[in-house]
Protein backbone atom coordinates (compact mmCIF):
# COMPACT_ATOMS: atom_id res chain seq x y z
CA UNK A 1 0.00 0.00 0.00
CA UNK A 2 1.38 3.64 -0.97
CA UNK A 3 0.97 5.98 2.01
CA UNK A 4 0.37 9.54 1.25
CA UNK A 5 1.73 11.73 3.20
CA UNK A 6 -0.45 14.11 5.38
CA UNK A 7 -0.47 17.37 3.52
CA UNK A 8 -0.62 16.13 0.01
CA UNK A 9 -3.55 14.23 1.19
CA UNK A 10 -5.71 17.76 2.27
CA UNK A 11 -4.43 19.14 -1.13
CA UNK A 12 -5.43 16.06 -3.08
CA UNK A 13 -9.07 16.21 -0.89
CA UNK A 14 -9.16 20.57 -1.57
CA UNK A 15 -8.44 19.82 -5.36
CA UNK A 16 -11.22 17.16 -5.77
CA UNK A 17 -13.84 18.78 -4.17
CA UNK A 18 -12.87 22.03 -5.90
CA UNK A 19 -13.14 20.72 -9.04
CA UNK A 20 -17.08 20.63 -8.77
CA UNK A 21 -17.19 16.95 -7.45
CA UNK A 22 -17.78 18.27 -3.90
CA UNK A 23 -20.88 16.09 -3.78
CA UNK A 24 -18.47 13.28 -2.95
CA UNK A 25 -17.99 15.09 0.57
CA UNK A 26 -21.27 15.07 1.17
CA UNK A 27 -21.75 11.28 0.84
CA UNK A 28 -19.03 10.44 2.86
CA UNK A 29 -16.34 9.60 0.57
CA UNK A 30 -13.82 12.61 1.74
CA UNK A 31 -15.07 13.85 5.56
CA UNK A 32 -13.56 14.66 8.01
CA UNK A 33 -12.03 11.43 9.34
CA UNK A 34 -9.81 13.72 11.99
CA UNK A 35 -13.69 14.42 13.72
CA UNK A 36 -14.87 12.24 16.55
CA UNK A 37 -18.53 10.95 15.70
CA UNK A 38 -21.18 11.36 18.32
CA UNK A 39 -20.90 7.87 19.04
CA UNK A 40 -23.54 6.03 20.80
CA UNK A 41 -25.23 6.28 24.34
CA UNK A 42 -25.14 2.69 25.97
CA UNK A 43 -28.10 4.08 28.13
CA UNK A 44 -30.44 4.68 24.05
CA UNK A 45 -33.23 2.28 23.73
CA UNK A 46 -32.71 -0.55 20.87
CA UNK A 47 -34.75 1.09 17.86
CA UNK A 48 -36.99 -1.25 16.38
CA UNK A 49 -36.26 -3.35 13.56
CA UNK A 50 -38.23 -1.70 10.66
CA UNK A 51 -35.83 1.25 11.44
CA UNK A 52 -32.70 -0.21 12.08
CA UNK A 53 -33.08 -2.26 8.49
CA UNK A 54 -33.70 0.68 6.86
CA UNK A 55 -30.44 2.58 8.55
CA UNK A 56 -28.53 -0.45 7.42
CA UNK A 57 -29.74 -0.51 4.10
CA UNK A 58 -28.96 3.36 3.36
CA UNK A 59 -26.03 2.93 5.05
CA UNK A 60 -24.63 -0.21 3.38
CA UNK A 61 -26.75 0.74 -0.11
CA UNK A 62 -23.36 1.46 -2.17
CA UNK A 63 -22.05 -1.87 -1.04
CA UNK A 64 -25.37 -4.13 -1.62
CA UNK A 65 -25.20 -2.59 -4.87
CA UNK A 66 -21.63 -3.82 -5.59
CA UNK A 67 -22.68 -7.71 -4.25
CA UNK A 68 -25.46 -7.34 -6.51
CA UNK A 69 -23.52 -6.77 -9.58
CA UNK A 70 -20.82 -9.45 -8.47
CA UNK A 71 -23.67 -11.46 -7.91
CA UNK A 72 -24.64 -10.88 -11.22
CA UNK A 73 -21.86 -12.53 -13.16
CA UNK A 74 -22.74 -16.48 -12.39
CA UNK A 75 -26.19 -15.03 -12.27
CA UNK A 76 -25.82 -14.13 -16.19
CA UNK A 77 -24.11 -17.45 -16.93
CA UNK A 78 -26.44 -19.24 -15.22
CA UNK A 79 -29.76 -17.68 -17.57
CA UNK A 80 -27.32 -18.23 -20.94
CA UNK A 81 -27.09 -21.77 -19.93
CA UNK A 82 -31.38 -22.03 -19.13
CA UNK A 83 -32.15 -20.06 -22.60
CA UNK A 84 -30.02 -22.43 -24.62
CA UNK A 85 -31.59 -25.76 -23.11
CA UNK A 86 -35.30 -24.01 -23.72
CA UNK A 87 -34.36 -23.49 -27.05
CA UNK A 88 -33.51 -27.00 -27.61
CA UNK A 89 -35.89 -28.53 -30.81
CA UNK A 90 -36.24 -31.71 -28.29
CA UNK A 91 -38.76 -30.53 -25.80
CA UNK A 92 -40.98 -33.36 -23.94
CA UNK A 93 -44.70 -32.62 -23.60
CA UNK A 94 -47.08 -34.74 -21.24
CA UNK A 95 -50.93 -35.04 -20.79
CA UNK A 96 -52.76 -34.52 -17.77
CA UNK A 97 -55.84 -35.77 -17.63
CA UNK A 98 -58.66 -33.28 -16.61
CA UNK A 99 -62.65 -33.41 -16.58
CA UNK A 100 -62.57 -30.99 -19.28
CA UNK A 101 -59.97 -33.18 -21.62
CA UNK A 102 -56.01 -33.15 -21.28
CA UNK A 103 -53.47 -30.36 -19.86
CA UNK A 104 -50.66 -30.14 -22.08
CA UNK A 105 -47.23 -29.95 -20.08
CA UNK A 106 -43.90 -28.29 -21.03
CA UNK A 107 -41.93 -31.14 -19.14
CA UNK A 108 -38.56 -30.25 -20.52
CA UNK A 109 -39.59 -26.38 -20.06
CA UNK A 110 -40.15 -26.89 -16.48
CA UNK A 111 -37.97 -29.23 -15.64
CA UNK A 112 -35.07 -29.63 -17.82
CA UNK A 113 -34.51 -25.61 -18.52
CA UNK A 114 -34.11 -24.69 -14.42
CA UNK A 115 -31.27 -26.95 -14.15
CA UNK A 116 -28.29 -24.43 -14.49
CA UNK A 117 -29.84 -22.36 -11.40
CA UNK A 118 -28.31 -25.28 -9.86
CA UNK A 119 -24.62 -24.63 -10.70
CA UNK A 120 -25.70 -20.79 -8.96
CA UNK A 121 -26.61 -22.04 -5.23
CA UNK A 122 -22.49 -21.57 -4.50
CA UNK A 123 -22.70 -18.60 -5.45
CA UNK A 124 -25.11 -17.73 -2.70
CA UNK A 125 -22.63 -18.82 -0.07
CA UNK A 126 -20.76 -15.18 -0.48
CA UNK A 127 -24.25 -13.21 -0.90
CA UNK A 128 -25.29 -14.69 2.00
CA UNK A 129 -22.24 -14.65 4.19
CA UNK A 130 -21.81 -10.47 3.10
CA UNK A 131 -25.66 -9.65 3.93
CA UNK A 132 -25.36 -11.45 7.09
CA UNK A 133 -22.72 -9.45 8.37
CA UNK A 134 -24.97 -6.46 7.63
CA UNK A 135 -27.55 -7.80 9.08
CA UNK A 136 -25.64 -7.83 12.03
CA UNK A 137 -23.95 -4.73 12.04
CA UNK A 138 -20.74 -5.99 11.17
CA UNK A 139 -18.32 -5.45 8.59
CA UNK A 140 -17.56 -7.21 5.04
CA UNK A 141 -14.95 -6.76 2.24
CA UNK A 142 -17.60 -7.27 -0.55
CA UNK A 143 -15.43 -8.91 -3.45
CA UNK A 144 -12.78 -10.53 -1.14
CA UNK A 145 -15.70 -12.26 1.29
CA UNK A 146 -18.20 -12.74 -1.74
CA UNK A 147 -15.21 -15.36 -3.37
CA UNK A 148 -13.81 -16.58 0.07
CA UNK A 149 -17.03 -17.97 0.81
CA UNK A 150 -17.92 -19.42 -2.22
CA UNK A 151 -14.56 -21.24 -1.97
CA UNK A 152 -15.50 -22.45 1.13
CA UNK A 153 -18.94 -23.14 1.02
CA UNK A 154 -19.10 -24.35 -2.28
CA UNK A 155 -19.67 -27.72 -1.69
CA UNK A 156 -22.86 -27.61 0.92
CA UNK A 157 -24.72 -24.97 -1.46
CA UNK A 158 -24.17 -26.99 -4.29
CA UNK A 159 -25.38 -30.03 -2.54
CA UNK A 160 -28.75 -28.16 -0.83
CA UNK A 161 -28.97 -27.07 -4.41
CA UNK A 162 -29.70 -30.51 -5.72
CA UNK A 163 -32.12 -30.98 -2.66
CA UNK A 164 -33.93 -27.81 -3.96
CA UNK A 165 -34.32 -29.06 -7.10
CA UNK A 166 -35.56 -32.45 -6.75
CA UNK A 167 -37.69 -31.64 -4.24
CA UNK A 168 -39.11 -28.76 -6.65
CA UNK A 169 -39.17 -31.33 -9.15
CA UNK A 170 -40.97 -33.81 -7.29
CA UNK A 171 -43.74 -31.60 -4.92
CA UNK A 172 -44.55 -28.85 -8.37
CA UNK A 173 -45.30 -31.99 -10.22
CA UNK A 174 -47.41 -33.57 -7.22
CA UNK A 175 -49.25 -30.13 -6.76
CA UNK A 176 -49.72 -29.85 -10.42
CA UNK A 177 -51.28 -34.02 -11.00
CA UNK A 178 -53.43 -33.29 -7.67
CA UNK A 179 -54.62 -29.92 -8.57
CA UNK A 180 -56.13 -30.95 -12.24
CA UNK A 181 -57.33 -34.47 -10.89
CA UNK A 182 -59.53 -32.60 -8.10
CA UNK A 183 -61.88 -32.06 -10.95
CA UNK A 184 -62.42 -35.94 -11.25
CA UNK A 185 -63.37 -36.14 -7.08
CA UNK A 186 -62.92 -34.30 -3.96
CA UNK A 187 -60.48 -37.05 -2.29
CA UNK A 188 -57.45 -35.21 -4.64
CA UNK A 189 -57.70 -32.54 -2.31
CA UNK A 190 -56.06 -33.97 0.19
CA UNK A 191 -52.84 -34.91 -1.45
CA UNK A 192 -53.10 -31.61 -3.08
CA UNK A 193 -52.97 -29.81 -0.05
CA UNK A 194 -50.45 -32.09 1.92
CA UNK A 195 -48.19 -31.24 -1.07
CA UNK A 196 -48.57 -27.92 -0.75
CA UNK A 197 -48.13 -27.30 2.88
CA UNK A 198 -45.14 -29.55 2.53
CA UNK A 199 -43.81 -26.88 -0.37
CA UNK A 200 -44.14 -23.81 2.39
CA UNK A 201 -42.83 -26.11 4.23
CA UNK A 202 -39.39 -26.62 2.60
CA UNK A 203 -39.68 -22.97 1.76
CA UNK A 204 -39.69 -21.60 5.23
CA UNK A 205 -36.58 -24.03 5.99
CA UNK A 206 -34.28 -22.59 2.75
CA UNK A 207 -34.78 -19.16 4.60
CA UNK A 208 -32.30 -20.55 7.59
CA UNK A 209 -30.19 -22.95 6.02
CA UNK A 210 -27.72 -20.81 3.60
CA UNK A 211 -26.75 -18.23 6.70
CA UNK A 212 -26.20 -21.54 9.17
CA UNK A 213 -23.93 -22.94 6.32
CA UNK A 214 -21.80 -19.53 6.53
CA UNK A 215 -21.98 -19.64 10.28
CA UNK A 216 -21.98 -22.92 12.30
CA UNK A 217 -19.69 -25.77 12.01
CA UNK A 218 -22.64 -28.55 11.10
CA UNK A 219 -23.18 -31.68 9.30
CA UNK A 220 -25.39 -31.00 6.24
CA UNK A 221 -27.86 -33.38 8.00
CA UNK A 222 -27.63 -30.92 11.24
CA UNK A 223 -27.97 -28.16 9.02
CA UNK A 224 -31.55 -29.77 7.63
CA UNK A 225 -32.70 -31.09 11.28
CA UNK A 226 -32.39 -27.66 12.62
CA UNK A 227 -33.71 -25.65 9.67
CA UNK A 228 -37.12 -27.38 9.64
CA UNK A 229 -37.76 -26.91 13.53
CA UNK A 230 -37.05 -22.82 13.24
CA UNK A 231 -39.23 -23.09 10.27
CA UNK A 232 -41.45 -23.42 12.68
CA UNK A 233 -40.11 -21.67 15.76
CA UNK A 234 -39.75 -18.61 13.27
CA UNK A 235 -43.08 -19.34 11.80
CA UNK A 236 -44.36 -15.55 11.56
CA UNK A 237 -41.03 -14.35 10.59
CA UNK A 238 -41.52 -17.04 7.71
CA UNK A 239 -44.62 -16.10 6.80
CA UNK A 240 -43.82 -11.82 6.87
CA UNK A 241 -40.80 -12.83 4.64
CA UNK A 242 -43.65 -15.01 2.27
CA UNK A 243 -46.03 -12.06 2.41
CA UNK A 244 -43.73 -9.55 1.30
CA UNK A 245 -41.71 -10.80 -0.96
CA UNK A 246 -44.47 -12.85 -2.76
CA UNK A 247 -46.89 -9.89 -2.50
CA UNK A 248 -44.24 -7.39 -4.37
CA UNK A 249 -43.80 -10.06 -6.73
CA UNK A 250 -47.96 -10.25 -7.65
CA UNK A 251 -48.11 -6.73 -7.39
CA UNK A 252 -45.20 -6.21 -9.85
CA UNK A 253 -46.66 -8.73 -12.43
CA UNK A 254 -50.57 -7.93 -11.96
CA UNK A 255 -50.88 -4.49 -11.49
CA UNK A 256 -47.56 -2.82 -13.30
CA UNK A 257 -48.14 -2.28 -16.87
CA UNK A 258 -45.32 -3.57 -19.00
CA UNK A 259 -44.08 -0.55 -21.12
CA UNK A 260 -40.31 0.52 -22.41
CA UNK A 261 -40.23 2.78 -18.83
CA UNK A 262 -41.31 -0.11 -16.40
CA UNK A 263 -39.00 -2.89 -18.02
CA UNK A 264 -36.10 -0.19 -17.65
CA UNK A 265 -36.84 0.08 -14.70
CA UNK A 266 -37.56 -3.52 -13.16
CA UNK A 267 -33.85 -4.36 -15.27
CA UNK A 268 -32.18 -1.98 -13.50
CA UNK A 269 -33.48 -3.35 -10.32
CA UNK A 270 -32.69 -6.46 -10.98
CA UNK A 271 -29.10 -5.84 -12.14
CA UNK A 272 -28.38 -3.62 -9.23
CA UNK A 273 -30.19 -4.06 -6.20
CA UNK A 274 -32.55 -7.22 -6.52
CA UNK A 275 -30.43 -10.22 -5.10
CA UNK A 276 -27.98 -8.43 -2.28
CA UNK A 277 -31.71 -6.75 -1.40
CA UNK A 278 -33.51 -9.91 -1.01
CA UNK A 279 -30.77 -11.41 0.69
CA UNK A 280 -30.12 -8.97 3.12
CA UNK A 281 -33.69 -8.96 4.00
CA UNK A 282 -34.13 -12.46 4.42
CA UNK A 283 -31.30 -12.72 6.61
CA UNK A 284 -31.93 -9.36 8.75
CA UNK A 285 -35.06 -10.82 9.40
CA UNK A 286 -34.24 -14.22 10.28
CA UNK A 287 -31.01 -14.07 12.13
CA UNK A 288 -32.40 -13.47 15.63
CA UNK A 289 -34.32 -16.89 15.35
CA UNK A 290 -30.51 -18.14 14.77
CA UNK A 291 -29.95 -16.45 17.46
CA UNK A 292 -31.82 -16.92 19.83
CA UNK A 293 -32.04 -21.13 19.01
CA UNK A 294 -28.65 -21.79 17.89
CA UNK A 295 -26.06 -19.09 18.96
CA UNK A 296 -26.83 -18.27 22.54
CA UNK A 297 -27.02 -21.63 23.90
CA UNK A 298 -23.69 -22.25 22.25
CA UNK A 299 -22.39 -18.92 24.20
CA UNK A 300 -23.86 -20.12 27.24
CA UNK A 301 -22.81 -23.55 27.49
CA UNK A 302 -18.91 -21.58 27.09
CA UNK A 303 -19.88 -19.33 29.98
CA UNK A 304 -20.48 -22.36 31.90
CA UNK A 305 -17.46 -23.98 31.05
CA UNK A 306 -15.64 -20.92 32.79
CA UNK A 307 -18.07 -20.68 35.57
CA UNK A 308 -19.37 -23.43 36.36
CA UNK A 309 -23.21 -24.60 35.49
CA UNK A 310 -26.11 -22.11 35.95
CA UNK A 311 -29.89 -23.24 36.23
CA UNK A 312 -31.27 -23.07 32.69
CA UNK A 313 -35.05 -21.92 32.09
CA UNK A 314 -37.50 -24.54 31.13
CA UNK A 315 -37.28 -22.74 27.54
CA UNK A 316 -33.63 -23.20 27.41
CA UNK A 317 -33.84 -26.56 27.90
CA UNK A 318 -36.23 -27.25 24.85
CA UNK A 319 -33.52 -25.47 22.98
CA UNK A 320 -30.75 -27.79 23.78
CA UNK A 321 -32.49 -31.15 23.57
CA UNK A 322 -34.45 -30.01 20.37
CA UNK A 323 -31.43 -28.52 18.33
CA UNK A 324 -27.98 -29.72 16.95
CA UNK A 325 -25.27 -28.13 19.02
CA UNK A 326 -22.38 -26.49 16.43
CA UNK A 327 -20.15 -29.18 17.69
CA UNK A 328 -19.64 -31.78 14.61
CA UNK A 329 -19.97 -35.19 15.89
CA UNK A 330 -22.16 -33.93 18.86
CA UNK A 331 -19.75 -36.03 21.40
CA UNK A 332 -18.93 -34.63 24.44
CA UNK A 333 -15.38 -32.82 24.11
CA UNK A 334 -12.26 -34.11 26.21
CA UNK A 335 -9.64 -32.29 23.86
CA UNK A 336 -9.44 -28.74 24.26
CA UNK A 337 -8.92 -28.69 20.23
CA UNK A 338 -12.04 -30.05 19.42
CA UNK A 339 -13.75 -26.79 21.04
CA UNK A 340 -15.30 -24.30 19.01
CA UNK A 341 -14.27 -20.65 18.24
CA UNK A 342 -15.58 -17.63 16.53
CA UNK A 343 -13.54 -17.62 13.18
CA UNK A 344 -14.69 -14.53 10.79
CA UNK A 345 -18.30 -14.66 11.90
CA UNK A 346 -18.01 -18.50 12.15
CA UNK A 347 -18.10 -21.43 14.56
CA UNK A 348 -15.28 -23.45 13.62
CA UNK A 349 -13.48 -26.48 15.80
CA UNK A 350 -10.14 -25.25 17.21
CA UNK A 351 -8.45 -28.41 15.65
CA UNK A 352 -9.39 -26.82 11.95
CA UNK A 353 -7.69 -23.74 12.93
CA UNK A 354 -4.60 -25.25 12.35
CA UNK A 355 -5.41 -27.09 9.31
CA UNK A 356 -6.61 -23.65 7.37
CA UNK A 357 -4.20 -21.44 8.83
CA UNK A 358 -6.07 -18.62 10.55
CA UNK A 359 -4.23 -15.94 11.86
CA UNK A 360 -4.71 -15.48 15.69
CA UNK A 361 -6.31 -11.32 14.89
CA UNK A 362 -9.28 -13.32 13.31
CA UNK A 363 -10.88 -15.29 16.68
CA UNK A 364 -13.09 -13.50 18.13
Amino acid sequence: MIAIPRQNWDKIKSTVCGNGVGFLAFLGIFGNYDKPGPGVNKDEPPKAAPVRFFEILLRKFGQLVQLNLIFLIPFAAAVVLMVLLYLSPTHFMLQLPTASGALQVDIWAMYAAPLPLVLLAPFTAGLTFVTRNYAREEHAFVWSDFWENVKGNWKYFLLNGAVVYLVYVILSFSIMYYYNATSRGWLYYIPFWVCLVLAVFFLFAQYYLPVMFVTFDLKFSQAYRNAFILALAGLGRNLLITIILGGLGYAVFAFVPLNGLTILILLLLLVFLLFSLISFFINFTVYPVVDRYLIKPYERRVEEAKNGPAPLKEENSEEARFFAPPEADGEEEDDDEDKMVYVNGRLIKKSELKEKNYHRDDLE
